[in-house]
C-alpha cells in the first residue's frame, strides 16, 4: 500500500484544462474528496493543463510522473506508459474517459491495477449528437444550409420528386454497441416513434422496453439492411476494429446515413468515402476519426454530406455533475473495501 506523510494514503487526481472548463476538475470536488478521505487520505490535484481528447493524453508532464510514485489511487483522463512505470504503488486507476484504448496500450493490460471508467457519464450529450445528426439529414439541413449559403433556394431539391425530406417517426435506427450510450440514443428513438434495432454483445441479456429487435453480432449485416439510420456506439476492440468496411457499407439500405460517436477506427474511412462519393448513402455524421485531428486533405472532406464534429459530441456543462458524484461513489467503495462501479474488463477492452 503506497503511503505519503507518513501513514497516510494518497489519491493523486490529474483532471484539469487551462483552455476548457468542461475537463476542469472542480475545486469543490477535490475538498469534497479529501474531507471524505478524512485523516487517512491526502487528496492531491495536480493544476497542470491535461489533453482529455479521445482516450487521454499520449504524455504526462513531470509533476505527474513524480506525484504518482507515491499514489495508491490515480484519477485522470487514461493513463500513460510513463505514468504507469513511476506508479510503483498503485492499486486502482480511474479514467475520467470511456474508452481504454489508450490505457491498455500503455501497459494497463500487463498491470495488477484495478481500472474504472466513465461509462455513461458521455451516454446523455451523446444521445442528442445522434438524435440532432439524424434530424440533420431526415430534414434536408444540410442540403438547405449548402444551397441558401451559395445564393440559392433549394425548394425543388426538397419537395421535388427526388426529395430526401423524411420524418423520424416511423423510421428504423439499427443501434451498434447497446450499453449506456446506445440505449440513450434507443430511448430517445423511440419517444420520436421510431422503430429501434440493438446490436448487442449478449442479446436477450436483460429485457429492454424501447428496443423492438435486437441481435447479435452475428446480425450486423441483418441490422444494417433494416435500418435507415445506423449508429455505432461500441468500444473500439481487437475484435470491433475496422468492423465497418465496404461489406457493411454495401449491406446498408439506400439513401441510409451512418453515424459514428465511439472511436474512428471502427470504420473504414476509405470504403466510406467511396460510398458517400457514389450516391450509395444519404450521408453521414463523424464525431469521431482514425486520426485526430482530421487531416486537412482527408478524402471525407471533400463529401457534402457529411456532418463532421471534432470529437466534441460528448461536451457539456453537465459532466461533473455526473463525473463527480461516481468518483466519490467509488472512492466510498474503495475504502470500504466493496466493489467498483464501472469495473474495466481488461480482456475484453471495455
Amino acid at each position: 500500500m503506497a503511503e505519503a506523510d507518513g501513514s497516510r494514503r494518497t489519491l493523486l487526481i490529474w483532471m484539469h484544462s487551462d483552455r476548457y472548463p468542461a475537463w476542469r476538475i472542480p475545486d469543490a470536488l477535490v475538498d469534497r474528496l479529501g474531507a471524505e478521505g478524512g485523516e487517512e487520505w491526502r487528496v492531491q490535484a495536480i493544476r497542470v493543463s491535461a489533453d482529455a481528447g479521445g482516450d487521454g493524453p499520449d504524455r504526462a508532464p513531470e509533476a505527474v510522473v513524480a506525484a504518482i510514485g507515491s499514489a495508491e489511487v490515480y484519477f485522470g483522463y487514461g493513463i500513460t506508459r510513463e505514468l504507469l512505470d513511476a506508479a510503483t504503488g498503485l492499486r486502482w486507476f480511474h479514467s475520467g474517459a470511456a474508452g481504454v484504448g489508450g490505457s491498455l496500450r500503455a501497459g494497463m493490460r500487463d498491470r495488477g491495477v484495478v481500472m474504472t471508467n466513465s461509462a455513461g457519464i458521455y451516454a446523455d450529450p451523446l444521445a442528442e449528437w445522434a438524435i440532432g445528426a439524424m434530424l440533420h439529414f431526415s430534414r434536408g439541413f444540410d442540403i438547405a444550409m449548402r444551397a441558401m449559403r451559395d445564393g440559392g433556394w433549394p425548394y425543388q431539391e426538397l419537395a421535388g420528386a427526388s426529395s430526401p425530406l423524411r420524418e423520424l417517426a416511423g423510421s428504423t435506427v439499427a443501434v451498434v454497441g447497446y450499453g449506456g450510450i446506445g440505449r440513450a440514443v434507443g430511448m430517445r428513438a423511440k419517444a420520436l416513434g421510431m422503430r429501434v434495432i440493438a446490436v448487442r454483445a449478449r442479446p436477450g441479456h436483460r429485457a429492454l422496453p424501447e428496443v423492438d429487435r435486437e441481435v447479435g453480432p452475428e446480425g450486423l449485416y441483418e441490422a444494417l439492411a433494416g435500418a435507415d439510420h445506423v449508429v455505432l456506439a461500441l468500444p473500439e476492440t481487437d475484435e470491433t476494429r475496422g468492423l465497418i468496411g465496404r461489406d457493411e457499407l454495401a449491406a446498408m439500405r439506400p439513401g441510409a446515413v451512418l453515424m459514428n460517436l465511439s472511436r474512428g477506427g471502427i470504420v473504414d474511412e476509405a470504403a466510406l468515402s467511396e460510398a458517400l462519393g457514389t450516391g450509395a448513402l444519404r450521408g453521414a455524421a463523424l464525431d469521431v476519426f482514425r486520426t485526430e485531428p482530421l487531416p486537412p486533405d482527408s478524402p471525407l472532406r471533400e463529401h457534402g454530406n457529411v456532418l463532421f464534429t471534432p470529437h466534441a459530441g460528448s461536451i457539456s456543462p453537465r459532466y461533473w455533475d455526473r463525473q463527480g458524484p461516481l468518483m466519490r461513489r467509488n472512492f466510498a467503495n474503495w475504502r470500504a473495501g466493496e466493489p467498483l462501479v464501472n469495473q474495466v474488463d481488461k480482456e475484453r477492452g471495455y
